[in-house]
């Protein structure tokens, strides 16, 4: 008899667990659900990442805040996902004019890197998911380092370089000033 006491009672435990799993589940299956098609789909290809176990921790964070500002968008005044990057440098600037040359700097990295993995994709013949999976990370990182919507970590350079056979220093400007230093 106590054994089936205790084998309803796993099973009771067990179903609560489930109840409770989807219970937590539903708010991001309803902000997919009303997501843009677009991101809905690069939603989705993030969840797959996610739930590969290929991420390591800090991929698997950086996939998860981008998962929640494409179902919980932070939006702007024209309704799109998060603080634009433009808008965000000038009121910084606003607010501390000495942070106009440091943003540009900033600016000026970040292009050059752009347009320097451009330039090491094509000479390896590589495209943004080829490239994006020698890596270990998502497409749409890739696409948004390449439009500067995003700034690769320090980590994320050297597995970029890694995966293109070149040098980190090859892909992200340092001055003198920053040497050994790369992205945030």
């Amino acid at each position: 008899m106590e054994s089936l006491v205790s084998k309803h009672a796993a099973n009771h435990f067990a179903g609560d667990v489930q109840v409770s799993a989807f219970k937590l589940a539903s708010p991001f299956v309803l902000a997919l659900n009303e997501c843009d098609p677009k991101l809905r789909d690069v939603a989705l290809e993030l969840f797959e990442q996610l739930g590969s176990g290929e991420l390591d921790p800090e991929q698997a964070c950086a996939t998860t805040a981008l998962i929640a500002e494409i179902l919980f968008p932070n939006a702007d005044h024209r309704g799109e996902p998060g603080l634009d990057l433009e808008e965000a440098e000038k009121l910084a600037i606003s607010l501390d004019p000495s942070a106009g040359p440091l943003i540009a700097a900033m600016d000026h990295q970040e292009a050059t890197f752009a347009n320097r993995l451009r330039l090491a994709m094509d000479e390896k013949g590589l495209t943004q998911a080829e490239l994006a999976k020698k890596v270990g990370i998502g497409q749409p990182a890739i696409s948004m380092m390449l439009n500067r919507t995003c700034r690769p970590q320090r980590k994320t350079i050297h597995r970029i370089a890694n995966a293109l056979s070149i040098n980190p220093e090859e892909l992200w400007p340092t001055s003198p000033s920053e040497s050994g230093k790369a992205g945030k």
